[in-house]
């Protein structure tokens, strides 16, 4: 039940989305919103090998973007509360995470050009606030009252990290991890509406262009899954390996 948990939440959304999306279908002409069963039907014809080329772009991004701001937003939050700033910490990051991202796209495409290093970046600087913000709140939580107990009975400061700092760091950072995919995932396909030739991103605002509904409805019914899958993924990962970290008190 821990397990499958996490997924509840994602798969019973998708049902509501794909009811909603039935439901509105029935109101509108089908190049307009066309049905879940006429577009879900046609992707057999849809996954083409170039689709698939597309796909891999985008999942490069953002999985390269994730781990870059994953890596950065835990060492900035983990920073801040060691040296005791993190309420000037938050007070930056918040300014950078309420950045128009189309802005921050154009000046990305500006200074380095069409291609993979624009989305990564964007991703970065758009994903790296909301990690660090989530993991000094995190530590912020700590008790000095069990530190001091720690302490009490000898306990060394590898002690105190590990009896109180890491199992508030793990619940903050699994959390980080289902935010920061979904948001290095949705802050990609904006990179790649910008400063791409290829990704999905790219194939959205092609089809988009020509408003094939169908296509770009494909497409996000294809992030949808790949968002079902890392949640899947992450929820493997915390509960195989760091399952302790989760039980009640």
């Amino acid at each position: 039940m821990t397990f499958f948990k996490p997924l509840v939440s994602p798969l019973v959304s998708l049902g509501i989305v794909m009811l909603l999306w039935g439901v509105g279908s029935l109101f509108f002409d089908p190049f307009v919103l066309p049905s879940p069963l006429e577009t879900l039907g046609r992707a057999n014809l849809l996954c083409t090998p170039e689709f698939f080329e597309h796909l891999s772009f985008t999942l490069g991004r953002v999985m390269t973007g994730f781990v870059l701001s994953f890596a950065l937003g835990t060492l900035v939050g983990i920073i801040a509360h060691v040296l005791k700033i993190t309420a000037w910490v938050e007070a930056l990051m918040m300014m950078l995470q309420v950045l128009p991202g189309l802005i921050v796209g154009v000046i990305f495409l500006l200074m380095v050009g069409v291609g993979s290093v624009a989305p990564v970046l964007l991703v970065v600087t758009m994903t790296t606030p909301l990690i660090a913000i989530n993991t000094a709140a995190a530590l912020a939580k700590a008790d000095p009252l069990m530190e001091g107990v720690i302490r009490s009975f000898n306990g060394t400061r590898m002690d105190v990290i590990k009896d109180l700092y890491i199992p508030l760091l793990v619940p903050a950072m699994r959390a980080n991890a289902g935010m920061g995919t979904t948001m290095a995932m949705k802050v990609a396909l904006l990179g790649e509406f910008i400063a791409a030739e290829n990704g999905l991103g790219f194939l959205i605002n092609v089809a988009r262009i020509y408003f094939n509904m169908q296509e770009v409805l494909f497409y996000v019914v294809v992030i949808l899954l790949f968002v079902l899958v890392v949640q899947l993924v992450i929820s493997a990962v915390f509960m195989g390996c760091f399952k302790k970290y989760f039980y009640p008190g």
